[in-house]
């Protein structure tokens, strides 16, 4: 059985988290299949190797990861709320992460991932998409305190 993400970025608005809208581009697939170029969701496929470095989830290598999960904001925003009720008792591993979080990481490190190749750096690791997205939740605000992600588990 798989395991997914489901993602939202937030920003503080008036002392306030909102919901970010569609801003983050989809793939060629999706945008065939949603018949749209946009949507909610940062880091929203499937990769292991991103779960366990955002919260230790899938983490076979027992590589550095960000933070162990934290469940969900207190302050969520309701619209993310509801989407992580819908989830139910499926959703697991909830978590959310500051922009500042993710931009103070130092992503040149090396680590052991597959024991066939030397090391590898988290730029490599995580891909182009990852900072794609990256930029662009940077770019949504200037103060990286003011953004965050909101994200959890199925499987």
């Amino acid at each position: 059985m798989g395991c997914d993400i489901h993602s939202y970025a937030e920003k503080k608005v008036n002392g306030k988290w909102e919901k970010v809208g569609e801003v983050f581009p989809m793939d060629e697939w999706d945008r065939n299949y949603y018949k749209k170029d946009f949507n909610d969701s940062p880091f929203d496929w499937r990769s292991y190797p991103m779960f366990w470095f955002l919260a230790d989830v899938r983490n076979y290598s027992n590589s550095e990861y960000l933070s162990e999960p934290k469940g969900l904001p207190d302050d969520i925003s309701k619209e993310v709320q509801e989407k992580a009720d819908d989830w139910e008792g499926d959703g697991h591993s909830h978590s959310w992460l500051s922009v500042k979080e993710l931009l103070d990481f130092d992503y040149d490190k090396t680590f052991f991932y597959d024991l066939e190749k030397e090391t590898e750096t988290y730029t490599s690791f995580l891909g182009k998409h990852f900072f794609d997205d990256l930029e662009i939740l940077k770019n949504l605000d200037e103060n990286p305190e003011n953004v965050r992600v909101v994200f959890w588990f199925d499987n």
